[in-house]
């Protein structure tokens, strides 16, 4: 997968105000990376939360605004790219932000850190970014298992680090396991955690494979799907869902299509619902072998625990993808997608890129698009590529407040962009 996201990389610099102590962190690697001194304020006024609004659709193509809260978080250090991939609040309160930082002295994703922040305050302030001590690449998945248990698995490697004390340290680090075909089992997403009685816990974890002789993007992605019950150390059960497959026709040649991320998420009536990205319509191919940003989105339940699973249902057919599923308490689900083309239609429709958010109120059967949600948006065209929207990566979590907060990166802004929000009333 990393050939897919060369193309993330970009100039910039990166500082970071912080009202945080960085002691949150307990580590000689962490503190001397702590200890250089931050590149002085060029700005008169410091980076907080700032009043926004999100718009929502009428259903009629008109807007409903509604109030909000927007924050830039950067890393202190000169560097390019902070890229976050997972936002979650843990069980004694904190919220951990895992993200990517690209220091400007690299040759590749080898050469990226796995970061963390830390808010105390439900989101209000953090603590500086630190760096984990070596932890190369992205945190392509993040997952909260409970009681102070997390894991970040980098696709450097493939490799995955454990931490039991909410993030502070990361002692166990172990190879991901590959896939059962003996390949690669890449990864980009979010795995499900069950809770089971006696507080016991399995994940679902999603993989994409390209068998021997098949190649991204003209190959499909195999969609791999697999069990562990030892929080995440061994997988079981992997299986290759056949309705994640399909084919399509092109000026009379046939295409087979897959897909190649997943958030998989467990409805409140028991069903697996996973929004799946799905790869480009064979249209684009000629056009944009390159680049990975007219793939799209779409949405498939499974009714038996994961044995067999519905038709994928194309919600957006390109430019609309990264989605992170959320179950809300009165069991809405809401998904946060990264818009890197408006297109609509066949044909790009506007200039927009950002972030949006649709809700389903059946489990995931259906999703509300009429009544989206515009988290963030902003007008780009980079005078060369009109499919590029230079932004990327989403993830969201629900706060003890009622609030969710969701984050995506907007590669202009060389950071974390955060917005506080909450949906309206059904």
């Amino acid at each position: 997968m990393n050939g897919r996201r060369a193309f993330l990389g970009k100039a910039g610099a990166l500082t970071l105000l912080s009202s945080f102590s960085p002691s949150l962190l307990r580590s000689d690697a962490l503190a001397s990376a702590q200890s250089q001194a931050p590149i002085p304020a060029k700005r008169r006024e410091p980076i907080g939360w700032k009043p926004h609004f999100v718009k929502q659709g009428d259903g009629r193509g008109g807007w409903i605004t509604h109030s909000a809260e927007y924050q830039f978080l950067v890393h202190q250090e000169v560097g390019r790219h902070l890229f976050p991939y997972g936002v979650r609040q843990m069980d004694n309160g904190e919220v951990i932000l895992a993200a990517a930082w690209d220091s400007g002295n690299t040759k590749g994703l080898k050469d990226w850190k796995l970061v963390v922040a830390f808010s105390r305050d439900g989101a209000r302030s953090w603590t500086e970014f630190a760096t984990i001590p070596d932890a190369p690449g992205r945190p392509a998945v993040v997952t909260y298992l409970g009681k102070g248990n997390l894991i970040l698995q980098s696709e450097v490697g493939p490799s995955q680090y454990f931490s039991s004390d909410y993030g502070r340290t990361w002692p166990e680090r172990r190879p991901l396991q590959p896939a059962g075909s003996g390949g690669s089992f890449d990864n980009e997403g979010d795995a499900l955690v069950d809770v089971g009685a006696g507080g016991t816990t399995r994940l679902a974890g999603f993989g994409l494979s390209y068998p021997k002789g098949t190649k991204w993007p003209f190959d499909p992605g195999v969609g791999l799907l697999r069990w562990s019950n030892d929080g995440g150390r061994t997988w079981t059960n992997e299986t290759a869902p056949k309705e994640w497959l399909w084919q399509e026709e092109y000026q009379g040649k046939t295409y087979q299509r897959g897909v190649s991320e997943c958030s998989i998420i467990r409805a409140a009536n028991g069903w697996l619902v996973a929004a799946l990205r799905s790869d480009m319509p064979a249209r684009y191919l000629d056009i944009v072998p390159h680049n990975d940003s007219l793939e799209g989105l779409g949405v498939s339940v499974s009714k038996d625990d994961g044995v067999t699973w519905s038709p994928l249902r194309i919600l957006y057919e390109a430019g609309r993808h990264h989605g992170h599923l959320l179950r809300l308490p009165g069991g809405d689900l809401v998904m946060v997608l990264i818009v890197r083309a408006d297109v609509q239609n066949g044909r790009l429709a506007s200039y927009h890129r950002g972030l949006e958010a649709i809700i389903s109120r059946d489990n995931g059967l259906t999703w509300d698009l009429a009544h989206k949600y515009v988290l963030d948006d902003y007008e780009y065209y980079d005078g060369v590529e009109w499919f590029n929207g230079d932004c990327g990566h989403c993830s969201t979590t629900l706060l003890d407040n009622g609030f969710i907060l969701s984050t995506y990166a907007n590669y202009l802004t060389r950071g974390a962009s955060l917005i506080l929000w909450k949906p309206a009333p059904a």
